[in-house]
């Protein structure tokens, strides 16, 4: 598995890891599948989306890359 790291584009981690989407709902993110923030997370990356939301960047990370184990994990 690709680590996330906090330059990695919101809408590839999305796409990559369809289940990460709701982490970032959880953290009180917006819907970033559909409407403007669809178009948002493509050119946002994860840091900058963190810092807008006023999240801690380590935590979402980790969050993230739970998730997206735990998906891989699945799929194997």
């Amino acid at each position: 598995m690709e680590q996330i790291t906090g330059d990695m584009k919101v809408a590839k981690v999305i796409q990559r890891y369809p289940a990460t989407a709701d982490v970032f709902l959880a953290r009180g993110c917006p819907e970033m599948r559909r409407g403007f923030f669809s178009l948002m997370a493509r050119f946002m990356s994860v840091r900058n989306a963190a810092r807008i939301h006023k999240l801690e960047l380590g935590p979402l990370l980790e969050d993230l890359n739970k998730v997206a184990q735990g998906v891989t994990d699945r799929q194997h």
